[in-house]
């Protein structure tokens, strides 16, 4: 009884084995085949014995490939390895990895050979997308136009792109294996820099950074930075991919806006308290626009500061160019009278039209200094008066 079930089980263990098993007579028959092969390639038993293998299941472009592995079978007397394509009913080619070994019978002649194969058609594509995926990657690795360095967790580098090379002077060869603060950092920044690294390791996300770097050349510049830690499957850091900009002269440029801003501020400033020497002895301050504490402020220093410089014994305040009139520009104006008259100058009052002049008679402001409609006819009085 165990003599007649023992070849019964081989056969079911082969026809339901998970791998292809094809079994080819010397003619180039089809002698064999396992009910998972048949069941992938979509055919039945009856249909497949006694068939030419190559013609029924072999693409005509592998012909002359499956003749050569036949003959090293058959020569070798050993198991070879190849990789082919096999046809199914309906024409997809799967792509399957096949070890195969020649039988022969008890004089030494050669009866059969059987292949034992893995369809690894799904795999092959994979292969292929991943292989294309890191073709892409190494491509934008080394066309990127900024900055990419891959460090390892000590901080050294362990790879960097065209674009960094171009950026510090140091060749991809000469950068490898070198630590970042000896590289590029200068002394006094790797404080810093030490403190980012650490914040990287801690970080779950990217980790900014805008510090000085130095070049293989000795040169300082400014380069922005983007870093983000490497993690592998289990959470553990195995490394830090790093994009690096040099904003050297974008900063520059920066600063030089920035400088233009403070200059045009000064100007402004200047601008909105002038004061004109329109004679000897004689100033005059142009009020243009509305006046705020702020202003009427920065005027009165302005006005005093020329008095004394000028040792003017008049001070014109022409309000030819006034926005309007109200209760808080007369009381800024009496200041500046009064602090005129305080370091020994006369102030004037020009351009004050008759809508000035009723709003300050409504609001009961006296002015209590000689008053005149246009600047021309202040200047004539300070004139004449100057050389009595």
């Amino acid at each position: 009884m165990p003599d007649a079930v023992e070849p019964l089980l081989a056969h079911e263990i082969l026809d339901t084995s998970p791998t292809f098993i094809v079994g080819i007579d010397a003619s180039g028959r089809t002698m064999y085949m396992n009910g998972t092969m048949l069941g992938a390639l979509g055919y039945t038993r009856e249909e497949v014995i006694g068939q030419d293998y190559a013609t029924m299941f072999v693409p005509v472009r592998d012909h002359e490939m499956l003749r050569r592995v036949f003959g090293e079978l058959v020569s070798s007397r050993g198991t070879t390895y190849n990789e082919n394509r096999v046809i199914t009913r309906s024409g997809r080619e799967l792509l399957v990895e096949w070890h195969g070994r020649p039988v022969y019978d008890d004089d030494g002649a050669f009866k059969y050979f059987y292949g034992v194969g893995i369809d690894v058609t799904g795999q092959k594509r994979i292969r292929e997308a991943l292989y294309r995926s890191q073709q892409r990657l190494a491509l934008h690795f080394q066309q990127a136009p900024i900055g990419m360095i891959e460090w390892d967790t000590d901080f050294r580098v362990v790879d960097w792109n065209p674009a960094a090379e171009s950026i510090f002077g140091w060749l991809r060869e000469e950068a490898a294996g070198r630590h970042g603060q000896d590289l590029m950092v200068p002394p006094e920044v790797r404080p810093y820099v030490a403190d980012i690294w650490e914040q990287i390791k801690q970080a779950k996300g990217p980790v900014r950074a805008r510090n000085e770097n130095i070049t293989k050349d000795g040169r300082r510049i400014t380069c922005e930075w983007a870093n983000t830690s490497l993690v592998d499957e289990e959470g553990q850091i195995v490394g830090v991919a790093s994009l690096v900009t040099d904003v050297t002269e974008r900063v520059k440029e920066e600063e030089e806006m920035r400088e233009r801003e403070r200059a045009q501020a000064a100007t402004i400033e200047e601008l909105s308290a002038p004061v004109l020497d329109l004679w000897a002895g004689v100033l005059a301050m142009p009020v243009v626009g509305g006046i705020d504490a702020a202003r009427a402020t920065r005027m009165t220093e302005s006005l005093l500061e020329a008095i004394v410089r000028s040792s003017a014994r008049f001070a014109i305040l022409d309000l030819t160019g006034a926005s309007t009139m109200d209760a808080s520009i007369a009381s800024h104006l009496g200041d500046m009278i009064r602090a005129t008259g305080l370091i020994g100058s006369e102030c004037l009052v020009s351009g004050l039209g008759p809508g000035m002049a009723r709003t300050l008679v409504e609001l009961d402001v006296p002015l209590a200094v000689k008053t005149f409609g246009s600047l021309q006819a202040a200047l004539r009085h300070a004139i004449r008066a100057s050389r009595v």
